[in-house]
């Protein structure tokens, strides 16, 4: 029997089992495609800056910055400092400081370009992270004031062409404008710093430094030195810290002055990649399981062949053949599929992976050795195995107990795997919840801000805006919704207890705008009038600030905060619930609003409500009247849903991944459920037949076969919830405001498993129930 003959009976042994091939290949080309989209999603994070040669000597300044009412790490470093710094320390070969914005527009010819990040940095960047020169120089671009570099998108999106040395951009940020272009560039996808613009830096205008160490340095040395060296922070409290690269990737706690650096949270990479290998293994099981229901016909086969002639080296041949046949033309298909789905996949993880990347050597070795550990072993077990067992063996081992107790702990675990899926999916929709009621602050607001010498003057402005389509109210601000912040000592006036007092100024329309609510409002409004200057504090700054069992209704700022008359001015006439600005992980600050019946001279921000679907035909209007008076003069404007969304992206990416996960593993576990029930039906045909005959119903049958996989589905919750319960909880720790887990949260996981379990089963037993009379007949 040679190699093409072993071929065609495979083929010949597939096309007599449509059903178990097109469940095997669905359920294993769906588990290899997840699985490697975030094998390799893992690898490109964890090999961030990969193709930096100087990574490893590389370290970023981080100290402790006060933040809401908590401590936290930040990367800000005053740039004067800098030199001052490295000077202690010889080791050090230069530093890197630069100043970044995001989402920066730019005009060309007429014409406006957005979404853009820029870097200011100093001439020593290139030393620090690698750029390729596509047209001239980078270096040209960080030595000469005026000058810009861009990136290769950059230059094909507002040029169509790489070919634009010497053309200007106006850049619309205040004190840059008009720039040539001296150089193009490109760099490599996983370097944590992506820019698109790159102009040279004014020190003192600098927000973070990294510095590079000499070669030959030793690194923990040097960072244990420089720890002892206990160098003051910005505020006094604390000192200096450095971090390398692939730490500070991997602290999305840090507060990151460097707008175009990426954080990623390590828990979601492992989270994510448990949940692919679940996926995978529920593929893997769906294969083990419906091959049991055809291994009697193969080893009916392979005795025909031997009586035949085969040797047993043939039919190890074959049965090797059929195995990786299968797992091979999984893995070429997954290749579609991953290609199709990558666009999606790169937007639900914010990721730029190719299939050339999939296809290189930090992935595509990994996946090969993936797929031949998938194939190779279990197909070099089944050739041996089976070839030497005879029917009555197999009957024995495989169509009795043994065989009813392997299938069902792999059903089993697969239930486990989707109802822990489903759980989590339910936990984090919660903590999305919370997310979700605090966006009624924000929805469909924008901020504009207003320059000092722009035109008109406010009060006409809001009259223009008033009369602009889709505009629903307007008012005026100090600050808007995100105001500037004051460092004060907590109760005991310690400067080590420093809390971050948010100051508000602003109109009672203000409150109503971004429903702020009031825990007694009638009292607020009737000792506003009364009130030469009223002001609100939030819950917090009651629990902080004013003595336990105080009521600071009636009491003057002052009171509470000791600092500048200025800043403390106005008498409490009433405390606002508190809301979220930040991160569900960010504790709530205190504030002071300062209640003013008119619009202040310091009001220099526009509030603006915009009717549902009106936003970006708004800001155009907005943005076409602004610069036609004030050339040269660029809008100033936030989008305040999105500034309060990007705060939590990490836990909506996170819920987006886990819901397809959740709902590919129940998708496949159904599958395979009715290719097991397939089969099952059909080898108990005659049993089915008999209790018919002896009067059993319909409705008895359908039982006796939901009963095993009720029961399969019952042990897998029991299992589950502790498992996930307990997994969840600790994750829930690391928000400051978080959901409870509770039985609703597992409940319902269950009730749809048992539901769309009966369903599946139904579809199969339900004829048999039916129709099913006459045991000879229905044996054959």
């Amino acid at each position: 029997m040679n190699s093409y003959l072993s071929l065609k009976l495979v083929m010949r042994s597939w096309k007599r089992n449509k059903l178990f091939v097109a469940i095997s290949l669905v359920s294993l080309v769906v588990g290899i495609a997840c699985t490697t989209l975030l094998m390799a999603f893992v690898i490109h994070e964890y090999n961030v800056e990969n193709n930096n040669p100087n990574k490893n000597r590389i370290l970023r300044l981080v100290q402790t910055l006060p933040f809401a009412q908590q401590a936290v790490e930040g990367t800000f470093i005053y740039g004067g400092t800098v030199p001052q710094i490295v000077s202690q320390f010889p080791e050090i070969e230069s530093y890197l400081r630069t100043q970044t914005f995001k989402n920066v527009r730019v005009k060309i010819e007429g014409q406006e370009f957005q979404s853009w990040s820029l870097v200011a940095a100093d001439s020593t960047l290139t030393a620090f992270f690698p750029f390729h020169n596509i047209v001239g120089d980078v270096q040209d671009a960080l030595l000469k004031p005026g000058d810009i570099a861009v990136s290769e998108l950059f230059a094909k999106k507002c040029f169509g062409t790489t070919d634009c040395i010497g053309k200007n951009v106006d850049i619309l940020l205040s004190e840059i404008g008009i720039r040539r272009i001296v150089a193009v560039f490109s760099q490599p996808e996983q370097s944590m710093m992506q820019t698109d613009i790159l102009l040279p830096l004014e020190a003192t205008e600098s927000s973070d430094c990294m510095l590079l160490l000499k070669e030959g340095t030793d690194i923990k040395k040097f960072r244990q030195r420089f720890g002892e060296t206990e160098l003051p922070t910005l505020l006094g409290n604390g000192h200096l810290r450095t971090q390398t690269l692939q730490e500070s990737y991997f602290d999305a706690t840090v507060k990151d002055s460097n707008q175009v650096i990426k954080h990623q949270q390590s828990t979601l990479l492992g989270v994510g990649l448990l949940s692919a290998l679940l996926i995978l293994f529920i593929g893997c099981f769906n294969f083990i399981n419906l091959n049991f229901s055809r291994l009697l016909r193969q080893v009916h086969m392979l005795h025909i062949e031997s009586i035949m002639g085969a040797t047993r080296s043939q039919m190890r041949q074959q049965l090797f053949l059929d195995t990786f046949l299968m797992v091979l033309v999984a893995f070429l298909l997954s290749l579609l599929l991953m290609n199709d789905l990558l666009p999606a996949f790169n937007h639900m993880v914010s990721a730029k992976l190719t299939m050339e990347y999939l296809f290189s050597w930090q992935v595509f070795p990994l996946i090969l050795l993936f797929i031949i550990i998938l194939s190779v072993i279990p197909a070099s077990y089944m050739s041996h195995r089976l070839h030497s067992i005879s029917e009555t063996n197999y009957r024995h081992f495989f169509t009795g107990r043994k065989k009813r107790f392997i299938v069902a702990l792999l059903v089993t675990i697969q239930f486990i795997i989707s109802i822990g899926l489903m759980s989590t999916f339910m936990i984090i929709r919660s903590q999305m919840y919370l997310i979700k009621q605090e966006e009624k602050h924000y929805e469909n607001i924008i901020n504009v801000y207003t320059d000092a010498n722009a035109q008109p003057t406010l009060k006409t402005r809001i009259d223009e805006v008033k009369n602009i389509e889709g505009v629903e109210a307007v008012i005026t601000s100090n600050t808007g919704i995100y105001p500037m912040s004051l460092g004060i000592p907590g109760k005991d006036d310690s400067g080590d207890n420093l809390l971050m007092l948010e100051l508000y100024e602003d109109c009672p329309e203000f409150l109503t705008m971004h429903h702020i609510e009031l825990q007694d409002s009638l009292q607020i409004f009737h000792l506003m009038s009364r009130t030469p200057q009223p002001a609100l504090i939030n819950e917090t700054f009651v629990d902080l600030l004013v003595p336990e069992g105080e009521n600071p209704i009636g009491q003057p700022i002052s009171k509470y905060v000791h600092e500048r008359e200025e800043l403390t001015k106005g008498t409490i006439i009433g405390i606002v619930k508190d809301f979220k600005k930040y991160s569900m992980t960010d504790q709530v600050a205190p504030l002071r609003i300062l209640l003013y019946d008119t619009p202040q001279d310091n009001f220099s921000t526009l509030v603006i409500k915009v009717k549902a679907g009106y936003k970006d035909k708004v800001i155009n209007c907005l943005r076409e009247s602004y610069e036609k008076k004030n050339p040269g003069i660029p809008l100033k404007y936030d989008d305040m849903y999105q500034k309060f969304m990007s705060y939590n992206q990490d836990i909506t990416h996170f819920s987006h991944i886990l819901f397809m996960y959740a709902c590919v593993s129940i998708f496949l576990t159904l599958f395979g459920l009715f290719g097991i029930t397939h089969y099952a039906v059909s080898q108990r045909k005659r049993e089915i037949s008999i209790r018919k005959i002896h009067g059993a119903s319909a409705r008895q049958i359908l039982w006796l076969i939901n009963y095993p996989f009720l029961s399969y589905v019952g042990i897998a919750f029991v299992v589950a919830v502790p498992v996930i319960y307990l997994f969840m909880t600790y994750w829930l720790q690391q928000f400051a405001y978080h959901a409870t887990p509770n039985a609703f949260h597992f409940l319902l996981p269950l009730l749809f498993t048992i539901g769309i379990t009966c369903f599946t089963i139904c579809l199969n037993g339900y004829r048999v129930a039916v129709t099913s009379f006459h045991p000879r007949r229905n044996s054959q």
